[in-house]
């Protein structure tokens, strides 16, 4: 129970004193608001006048009884009394009519003038003012809202307000917004939508909310100020575009560009890719300027922006650094084996002429590559470094690419070194075949292998296939190792199938392999030679193949298919063209990218990716085999994935022919 505190001297205890404060305080109030509703003028006036009657009653009898005795007289008195009393109670009451009548005339006047005011301000304010009720019908709309959609009035009120937004999805996005404002009555926040006019112009309005309430502070309305802002965006996104975007060619500037890098690094960091940096320089393009103009100088940079843009992935960024200089951003790379096609591609590009006022143009072009984290980790740091393998590739001949190193000398002699001793290798027998067995799913058997190269030089040591197999490429030596590769594989495949009958093998084509003239006849030759049915065949190639734009990739791949060969596409997923590659070609057989599968299992992201592209391939009726498969959980979950085949460390690593048959026999 709370204390009640009694004051001795008075009797009076504090609670009740407070509680009589609070009663006159609250009466005081009450007494203003009356006052202030002309509540007291017009009971003066009764009051007055009852005060009055009643004396003249009371004294005006007395009086005249004083007066006279005489009864004629006083009847004429008395009939004079009420003549005077009906006078002055009229002139009261005409006092009290004019009163109320002038106070409401003020009013109303005022109220005029008032509502004057505001239609003009209303009718002449930039800004269009909307008022609507709780269902959202429009109730009132003034004269800028009405340009601003180019309505009249009448067609506008009654109006739902989203009745003017451009399609159905954001006519229910608006509704949605209008819902949460009447019901949860939210602080108002500024809204920009895109309406549509009554012209079929698309305009940006800003929407500044409020509420309306009634005498009894229920809500009862919104009332929104709305602002045009279309060209205010429009000129905003033009300095935009000019801090940010190169003038001539329309490509991020060189501030732009660092921006984008910076985002890719900080992206790559989070999801361990790698992040590939592009140094283009145009040799000898000064040339051009100094021979034809600065203005043919201009097109032929505008046509060489459209060319690069047009052979790099659409993830990818092309900018313009300055000059006949630009930077291309690979983003999302798993493996620096995916930067050398592209590099490929657009050096390959370069060799088709432009056209330049009737006049045809061959240019080269250097590339500097530099990797994150390879080659360093911040984005002013690559950049210096991939214009350090420019610079080393127009010194090394132009028309190439090199890719950046801390020693570009010692990576240049290593270069020099593989490519001296890769010549008479062949001969020497230092290059062979390890397999790796390929596992049915559904039934735990192996019913095939993937052949793998590899290099044993007795000066060099073991060499890695990322190592020698971009110098075999660019020195064509590929060719004959790709045939080696061919004529072991299938050899070793007819004397497996003793043993096997249907024992299937998967062989890796590189895109200078792929384009090589004999290869359709040199893989006839092999089937002759030796007993090996051409459906247990794959030959496997990348995107980077098909990105390289051979004239006789259909007719290679019809080719194939008419013999029996099964086609696939190695390292699914890492490219962006992979889904229409599928669909345009006669694949068989997709093979997952290893890393999809490395982390299937904890990242939620790519083991739906796994999922879809397995449901995709089957639903496309193709087979689908999953690379690098390490732990029994990814397995497992392949499986339900109702994945045909698997291949990888948790199986078996690559094995050498004679432990593979062991496995093949047991």
């Amino acid at each position: 129970m709370s204390k009640v505190h009694i004051d001795e001297s008075t009797g009076w205890s504090k609670q009740g004193g407070q509680v009589i404060r609070t009663r006159l305080n609250q009466l005081q109030n009450r007494l203003v608001q009356l006052r202030k509703a002309g509540f007291f003028a017009p009971l003066r006036i009764a009051l007055s006048y009852a005060l009055f009657a009643t004396l003249w009653i009371i004294f005006s009898d007395q009086l005249m009884q004083r007066i006279t005795d005489d009864s004629q007289l006083l009847s004429r008195l008395q009939t004079y009394k009420g003549l005077f009393f009906v006078t002055i109670t009229a002139f009261l009451v005409w006092l009290l009519i004019q009163r109320l009548w002038l106070s409401q005339s003020k009013l109303i006047d005022a109220l005029q003038d008032s509502q004057s005011k505001l239609c003009v301000i209303f009718d002449n304010v930039p800004c269009g003012i909307q008022e609507c009720d709780l269902q959202g019908r429009v109730t009132f709309s003034n004269q800028a809202h009405h340009q601003i959609l180019g309505i009249q009035p009448d067609k506008l009120i009654g109006r739902y307000i989203w009745d003017y937004q451009p399609d159905e999805n954001a006519k229910q996005q608006f509704k949605r917004i209008f819902n949460d404002l009447v019901t949860n009555q939210p602080k108002p926040e500024l809204l920009v939508t895109i309406n549509l006019a009554a012209d079929g112009q698309q305009k940006i309005l800003e929407y500044n909310w409020d509420y309306i309430y009634d005498d009894k502070d229920e809500l009862v309305g919104l009332i929104a100020v709305i602002s045009d802002i279309t060209m205010r965006q429009q000129q905003e996104e033009r300095i935009l575009r000019l801090a940010h975007y190169d003038t001539l060619t329309g490509l991020p500037n060189r501030f732009l560009s660092m921006d984008r890098l910076a985002q890719l690094l900080e992206l790559a960091r989070h999801n361990n890719d790698l992040v590939g940096v592009l140094c283009l320089d145009l040799d000898d393009f000064k040339k051009i300027n100094e021979s034809m103009g600065h203005e043919a100088g201009d097109a032929l940079l505008i046509q060489i922006a459209q060319r690069i843009q047009s052979h790099i992935r659409h993830r990818d960024i092309l900018g313009r650094l300055g000059g006949d200089e630009f930077i291309v951003l690979l983003a999302d790379m798993h493996s620096t084996e995916e930067i050398t096609p592209i590099l490929e591609n657009l050096v390959r590009q370069f060799r088709q002429p432009f056209m330049i006022d009737e006049q045809t143009i061959t240019l080269t072009l250097s590339i500097g590559v530099a990797t994150y984290p390879l080659d360093g980790h911040h984005a002013s740091q690559l950049l210096r470094q991939a214009d350090t393998a420019m610079f080393y590739a127009k010194s090394s001949g132009r028309n190439t690419f090199v890719n950046y190193t801390e020693s570009m000398n010692r990576d240049a002699a290593r270069k020099l070194l593989i490519e001296q001793y890769m010549y008479g290798a062949l001969e020497r027998g230092e290059f062979y075949l390890l397999y790796q067995p390929q596992i049915e799913l559904a039934t735990g058997k192996m019913t095939g292998a993937e052949a793998l190269l590899r290099w044993q030089n007795e000066q060099l040591g073991p060499i890695g296939p990322d190592e020698f197999i971009p110098v075999a490429e660019q020195t064509g030596l590929i060719v004959p190792i790709g045939e080696f590769v061919m004529q072991s594989a299938i050899k070793k495949t007819a004397e497996w199938q003793k043993h096997q009958m249907g024992f299937r093998m998967a062989i890796n084509l590189s895109p200078c392999q792929f384009r090589d003239p004999g290869l359709l006849g040199f893989v006839e030759q092999q089937l002759q030679k030796y007993p090996v049915h051409p459906h247990t065949l794959e030959l496997e190639i990348t995107e980077g193949v098909l990105l390289s734009g051979y004239l006789m990739t259909d007719e290679l791949f019809k080719s194939f298919t008419a013999m029996g060969i099964d086609m696939a596409m190695d390292d699914f997923g890492t490219g962006y063209s992979s889904l229409s590659y599928l669909r345009s070609y006669p694949f068989a057989i997709v093979k997952i990218d290893r890393s999809f599968i490395n982390d299937m299992t904890t990242d939620s992201a790519d083991r739906e990716l796994v999922n879809a592209s397995i449901a995709m391939a089957h639903g496309l009726g193709l087979k689908v085999v999953a690379e690098g498969v390490e732990t029994e959980e990814q397995a497992i979950s392949l499986k339900a994935m109702k994945c045909d085949y698997v291949q990888g460390y948790y199986y078996s690593k690559p094995v050498h022919p004679d432990q593979l048959l062991l496995k093949l026999v047991g």
